[in-house]
């Protein structure tokens, strides 16, 4: 045996350098990124989209108060359906509705509200507000209905906020 030498001399140790050369290298194309990138980007919009498409949407944020209001939907612009419309966003906006019909005329240019009761000022105001109702669209009259408000729905129905509350 010589000095210096060992036994193990069949094996050779690799430098970090060797070992950096041994590994390979990762070469993106730019292709390859802008490819991925549009994949991602499709995916977040189809998502998105599905999300919008499958959720029941509702534009204006109307929360009833705890005081409960019945009301009645007339249609007083001659409109086809609109009352049925009114009342179905109404009901689904946990609004409760008891009845629907037409008015005594279809010449209301502006939605009205009429307060059949008068003892239920807070929950009629906030009605007014979640609808878009002008104040000097709200009516007091003591009447005996089965209604403590009655809506008739005017030429301007398309400007309640209610009208598209759902699609």
């Amino acid at each position: 045996m010589t000095r210096g030498k060992s036994l193990r001399s069949g094996r050779r140790r690799s430098t970090s350098r060797e070992k950096s050369k041994q590994m390979p290298t990762l070469a993106i194309k730019p292709s390859v990124i802008a490819i991925w990138a549009l994949v991602f980007i499709n995916s977040v919009l189809i998502i998105s989209s599905a999300h919008k498409l499958f959720k029941r949407s509702v534009d204006v944020q109307i929360t009833p108060s705890k005081q409960t209001l019945t009301i009645e939907v007339q249609n007083g612009c001659g409109i086809s359906g609109i009352a049925n419309r009114i009342s179905s966003n109404l009901s689904y906006l946990n609004y409760q509705v008891v009845g629907k019909g037409n008015a005594d005329h279809w010449n209301y240019d502006h939605s009205i509200l009429i307060d059949l009761t008068g003892d239920k000022d807070a929950a009629v105001e906030r009605l007014r507000k979640d609808l878009g109702i002008d104040k000097e669209d709200l009516y007091l009259t003591k009447e005996q209905t089965g209604a403590d408000v009655r809506l008739i729905i005017g030429k301007d129905y398309q400007s309640l906020k209610i009208y598209n509350a759902l699609q």
